[in-house]
């Protein structure tokens, strides 16, 4: 039992490390988004065109990286010769979208940690802080990691593409980032300029930081939900506890039926009985008024 919970711990913790690590990975293992352009010149007397120009455009989380002829630059999101106001909005959600998911991961790690310590241990049943770390808590902080990774994995697909084409509208390289954008493809178009015409190529795809962050979420995620799913079939007591309140019967004497009111539970059935009922709600005990005879009251159900 206790390397079956270190594990569940350690399978639980991977989401929130991945998360933490994806927010803050550079270099290759950060890449989110990568673009490669291509322009060609085509004099008008001239039937052949001549590559001109190779650039490229590394998106991370903060900033987006250019090289090209004119050399190579780091510019935030924000900054007003980047152009890339959507981009900086897609990229701040999703951001957001990760610390979510690192928080939800976060929470279920803590439940099992939470459950070893002492204190906790001696708590009531009833106490907020048992709730939280019965298996439903637990179960419920881990499909949350799993409905905000796959929600991010869909926000990825069609958020990125649709900003970079809403920040070149209306620039020379309009043509090459259309609707028809997806997460990975290419483009060629053509474009007059002022002594030539050039022709334009695009080819861009999904860098390593979504697989990782995906990849690495979604399938512990789904194993820690797998196991406190299981928990909570095993052992149903350690479930969140209903509130152990006490009974409320109801009379109803049109039915003749007395049933708990919590539970909808039918405690006693006196259907085409001919008897003068008559039933004291405060003690909830059920009388025949014609004899006195006492036809149910709590004492009686509890033996």
């Amino acid at each position: 039992m206790s390397m079956e919970k270190n594990i569940n711990k350690g399978v639980s913790a991977i989401p929130l490390i991945i998360s933490i690590m994806t927010l803050f990975l550079g270099g290759f293992l950060g890449t989110w988004f990568v673009v490669e352009e291509n322009v060609y010149y085509f004099a008008y007397d001239s039937s052949y065109g001549f590559l001109d120009g190779e650039s490229s455009y590394v998106h991370y989380l903060e900033e987006l990286s250019a090289s090209g002829p004119t050399g190579d630059s780091d510019m935030s999101y924000d900054e007003r010769n980047c152009n890339c106001e959507n981009r900086y909005d897609v990229f701040f959600n999703i951001k957001l979208l990760i610390y979510l998911t690192a928080f939800t991961s976060l929470v279920g790690t803590g439940i099992l940690f939470a459950r070893d310590v002492q204190a906790v241990k001696q708590l009531p049943l009833s106490h907020p802080v048992k709730k939280l770390i019965s298996p439903i808590g637990r179960f419920s902080a881990h499909v949350s990691s799993i409905v905000l990774i796959l929600f991010l994995a869909g926000y990825i697909v069609f958020g990125i593409p649709g900003a970079i084409e809403a920040d070149y509208e209306g620039t020379m390289n309009e043509c090459l980032y259309d609707s028809s954008m997806s997460i990975v493809g290419n483009s060629d178009c053509f474009v007059d300029t002022v002594n030539d015409q050039a022709e334009l190529h695009s080819s861009w795809s999904l860098g390593v930081a979504p697989f990782i962050l995906i990849v690495g979420v979604l399938i512990p995620s789904i194993f820690s939900a797998s196991s406190s799913f299981e928990e909570i079939n095993a052992d149903p007591s350690m479930s969140v506890p209903l509130d152990t309140a006490e009974p409320e019967y109801f009379f109803d004497p049109e039915a003749q039926i007395l049933f708990d009111v919590n539970t909808g539970e039918v405690v006693a059935s006196f259907i085409d009985e001919e008897r003068d009922f008559f039933y004291d709600e405060e003690a909830m005990v059920l009388f025949d008024e014609e004899s006195g005879d006492i036809l149910f009251s709590p004492s009686i159900e509890k033996k």
